[in-house]
């Protein structure tokens, strides 16, 4: 199967051709910001432009709120188009203090649900926040419980959209702890799901945490990093074969959500399959599924083994066996096979721009 994954779809020379106009018509999108390393504080409108020209989607309502946010909390705005060397789904938008680069993963979905994330080592993504919205709502309460009710310095920057999401005050009257309010009164957050966690297991509340792990694993699934929490969970209760189920649950997931390279390697050995390629292992979860599975399935289209040779790509990249620079040409023509042209676009236009 990796043999099919490594040749699916290979590119004919026109396709090499295309990618050349596409380029050229980004960096035309983009002038005016190409090489420099910050674009105009608080405004977002780069960022909304960039969006809007070279991911082909919609800027978040609340982009400009979140890049005054940050700007806030003492993060450096990054121009969109600095994005060597970050993940290649990602929009940067700051640079924080401990040097992580938060930004905007983008998505086929409409850009009012694009993910917040903070972006370390490069290829390796935290979800902040499932949205603009959510984020800065989030800072503006996390402000007045770490602050005296005078502070506002993190809500003044949300402007109107502060105004809307959150009544100063509001979380201090009720009483309620930060992790609590946060996921009652916002929504929820892999960080606050953890903390609850955390809360119930001071409590010697087993049971309920664990019933919170299966409402993080419902929530963010699709992401790796609630499989590694469970998996070092069960693995400090002494539950081994859980902690090795959930680590394979993580391997299943976008290999760039795991944590990084000491997740991945961590959830690798719980998983029992030290040693192995990221090629081999995605065998290995291929074969587990049981030899009447391809013929249940079906022969796989053209476009779906594009997709998979793109994600196969993405976990190389995460786990370090390859660079993104010597390979988003080609990662972007495997989401034009897949039949996600915009996602392609956005992906080689990240290619060769300046360095954050």
């Amino acid at each position: 199967m990796a043999t099919a994954r490594a040749t699916a779809g290979a590119p004919a020379r026109a396709t090499t051709a295309r990618w050349i106009a596409t380029r050229s018509r980004a960096t035309r999108a983009t002038r005016g910001t190409r090489g420099r390393a910050r674009a105009t504080p608080n405004d977002g409108e780069a960022h909304a432009a960039y969006l809007r020209d070279v991911a082909a989607t919609r800027a978040p309502a609340e982009l400009e709120a979140l890049a005054r946010v940050l700007d806030a909390l003492g993060c450096e705005t990054i121009a969109p188009n600095a994005r060597r060397g970050i993940h290649p789904l990602v929009m940067p938008l700051a640079r924080t203090r401990e040097g992580g680069v938060i930004g905007l993963m983008v998505t086929e979905d409409d850009g009012e649900a694009t993910p917040v994330v903070e972006v370390r080592d490069g290829a390796h993504a935290t979800m902040l926040a499932k949205s603009a919205r959510d984020y800065v709502h989030r800072a503006i309460v996390e402000e007045e419980a770490m602050s005296d009710e005078q502070t506002t310095t993190v809500a003044a920057a949300a402007g109107a959209v502060g105004v809307s999401l959150h009544a100063h005050g509001a979380f201090k009257t009720s009483g309620k702890e930060f992790d609590v309010y946060v996921t009652t009164q916002i929504g929820k957050f892999p960080s606050s799901m953890e903390g609850l966690v955390r809360r119930h297991l001071k409590r010697n509340d087993e049971q309920s945490a664990l019933i919170t792990c299966d409402l993080y694993k419902a929530t963010f699934g699709d992401w790796g990093a609630p499989h590694v929490f469970i998996s070092d969970l069960y693995s400090k209760l002494g539950r081994d074969e859980e902690a090795r189920d959930a680590a394979r649950q993580a391997l299943q997931t976008p290999w760039s959500t795991i944590g990084g390279r000491d997740a991945i390697t961590r959830m690798i050995d719980v998983a029992g399959w030290s040693g192995k390629t990221v090629a081999e292992i995605k065998e290995v979860l291929e074969s587990r599924r049981g030899p009447s599975a391809a013929a249940f399935d079906g022969p796989k289209s053209e476009k779906q083994l594009a997709r998979e040779e793109g994600e196969l790509l993405l976990d190389q990249i995460a786990a370090g066996e390859i660079e993104s620079s010597t390979v988003n040409q080609r990662l972007a023509e495997c989401y034009m096979n897949a039949g996600k042209p915009a996602l392609a676009k956005f992906i080689m236009c990240g290619a060769g721009m300046p360095a954050l």
